[in-house]
């Protein structure tokens, strides 16, 4: 599976697209607790966790960090 060249931080997508993490939440069907664990690292992703949030924020899910580190293990910055 290729890596994208850089990964983007799931807050930092949310914010480019001025949403609140209440109304992204929302969109992704997913609850408000579960968006703040996951942009804080509180929390393990599940795949089909962050498949939702990448589709509300329309992007591939390889491109955010955090789906990256469910599918294997921990990603450094470079």
């Amino acid at each position: 599976m290729r890596m994208p060249d850089r990964l983007v931080p799931l807050s930092t997508l949310r914010r480019r697209r001025l949403l609140t993490q209440r109304a992204l939440a929302q969109k992704a069907g997913i609850t408000q607790a579960t968006l703040v664990s996951l942009e804080l690292g509180k929390a393990t992703p599940r795949i089909q966790t962050m498949q939702k949030i990448a589709t509300a924020l329309g992007v591939d899910p390889m491109e955010i960090a955090e789906f990256n580190r469910a599918i294997e293990g921990p990603v450094e910055a470079t």
